[in-house]
């Protein structure tokens, strides 16, 4: 049976457009691959540029950002956007970066060091109502004497700090008398002379903010009195 030309070319021409078509779409899945990974590249990018420097050494975002599993708690705990919990957790852990860094190169320069009877007081004031806390002593809580090396060293800096510095000092909740005025004055000392710096005015402004009137609490400077720890 000879070949109907008119029946052949449609059939032809539809099986052009269909390999036409496979080929599009393979490029289009193509493209669209290759767009996602300069997405996820470029965010990997964006964590890894250094948005502040601490005693030459830098710190990315991704040095203060969160698990995916923290930040989901994070965000369920505060009820916030998972955006926000990651902004407050990056700010959070950036300022605690730095201003533990700092202490303790203050601390080492000034020879601190925790006293023990001080320490050993704190245990004996806080052992029994620590363990009745919930979850008791577990092996993800940091034991007392952990916690009592930490606050008593912390003392004994705060103490120095308002000695050399003195000025305004605050009420916190976890420190009664925290002298903040002597923070600001040590941290923009090491700022000035290179020790850290942060880049990210996004980070720079909310850092500086924490230390900045107005104060929730201010306390009387009467009322200041380091010569006694506040657990005694």
């Amino acid at each position: 049976m000879p070949v109907n030309e008119s029946m052949y070319y449609p059939v032809q021409n539809a099986i052009k457009k269909g390999i036409k078509v496979q080929v599009w779409k393979r490029h289009t899945i193509k493209a669209m691959g290759l767009i996602m990974m300069l997405v996820l590249q470029s965010y990997a990018l964006a964590q890894d540029v250094a948005v502040a420097k601490l005693f030459s050494n830098p710190i990315t975002e991704s040095d203060i950002s969160p698990t995916a599993d923290e930040l989901s708690q994070l965000a369920r705990v505060n009820k916030a956007t998972k955006d926000m919990a990651l902004a407050q957790y990056r700010h959070g852990r950036l300022s605690e970066l730095i201003i533990d860094a700092v202490l303790a190169d203050f601390a080492s320069r000034q020879g601190i060091e925790t006293d023990p009877i001080l320490k050993q007081r704190f245990v004996d004031k806080f052992r029994a109502q620590y363990l009745s806390v919930e979850g008791g002593q577990n092996s993800d809580k940091p034991s007392i004497s952990e916690v009592a090396e930490k606050q008593v060293r912390r003392w004994q800096i705060d103490k120095a700090l308002y000695e050399q510095y003195s000025g305004t000092v605050i009420f916190q909740q976890s420190n009664p008398q925290f002298p903040v005025q002597a923070y600001a004055t040590l941290l923009k000392e090491y700022q000035h002379a290179g020790k850290f710096e942060i880049m990210d005015n996004r980070y720079s402004a909310l850092f500086w903010k924490a230390f900045e009137p107005p104060y929730a609490i201010e306390l009387p400077a009467e009322q200041v009195d380091f010569s006694t720890p506040w657990w005694l």
